[in-house]
């Protein structure tokens, strides 16, 4: 178990933001549940404001294979309290939503790596990948993965471009996007019962920057928006 809090992550990730515009619950922290079985039966963040799909590089992020580890902890802790029957046809009716990739290409522009090139977008999903595979071990059928956001437009690369978006920057993450996509129709075949879910924000924020006014703002880059303005 990781030493290092997810502090204000319960109110600013993605999970939260949906789960108030559809009237849920917000779910706790993994570092806030205390074991109990009542704690953990409206969910479980497992997430942080950054966190990275290879091993981090900054002792303040989480890893996908740490957050994977805590979500066994919270299944046996189920299956303890529950009694396997009961856990496993609960976690099998979760939905797990893994949102990752965006620090882990942060990191490669910052650091301008030249070392991995074109692979590194397949490393990414592949990783991701073998968590689908590793949650479904773990009797977990249904799943939204997540794509990364069009980086190319986020304020430090604007900041690099005179106010327009760095497409050399989108195409890679778009190149990450279309393979993780491919794979989750491809893994939806493989695991028969299994409900896999690539959900696309790439192309739903993409839409909003080309077309602002329909969408309520006049200007893109004065727009707060809660998924880009921390990138």
């Amino acid at each position: 178990m990781s030493l290092f809090p997810c502090n204000g992550s319960d109110a600013t990730l993605l999970p939260q933001l949906l789960a108030k515009t559809m009237g849920l619950p917000n779910t706790i922290p993994f570092y806030s549940q205390n074991g109990s079985i009542h704690g953990i039966l409206g969910g479980v963040n497992f997430g942080s404001a950054e966190a990275t799909i290879l091993y981090p590089s900054r002792r303040s992020y989480q890893s996908l294979n740490q957050q994977l580890r805590q979500a066994s902890e919270i299944i046996q802790l189920l299956q303890l309290h529950l009694g396997e029957e009961k856990a496993n046809n609960f976690i099998k009716t979760s939905i797990f939503y893994l949102s990752f990739g965006k620090d882990d290409f942060i990191d490669y522009f910052v650091s301008n790596s030249s070392g991995i090139g074109r692979n590194f977008s397949h490393i990414l999903v592949h990783q991701m990948t073998n968590a689908v595979r590793n949650l479904y071990l773990n009797n977990v059928r249904k799943i939204v993965c997540a794509g990364v956001l069009p980086l190319g437009c986020a304020p430090r690369m604007l900041l690099r471009s005179n106010d327009s978006c760095l497409d050399e920057v989108n195409m890679f993450v778009l190149e990450y996007n279309t393979m993780m996509e491919e794979n989750v129709v491809a893994i939806n075949a493989e695991l028969g019962d299994a409900h896999v879910i690539f959900c696309d924000v790439y192309r739903a924020m993409i839409e909003v920057i080309n077309h602002p006014t329909t969408y309520g703002t006049i200007n893109f880059h004065r727009l707060s928006s809660p998924l880009l303005k921390f990138i």
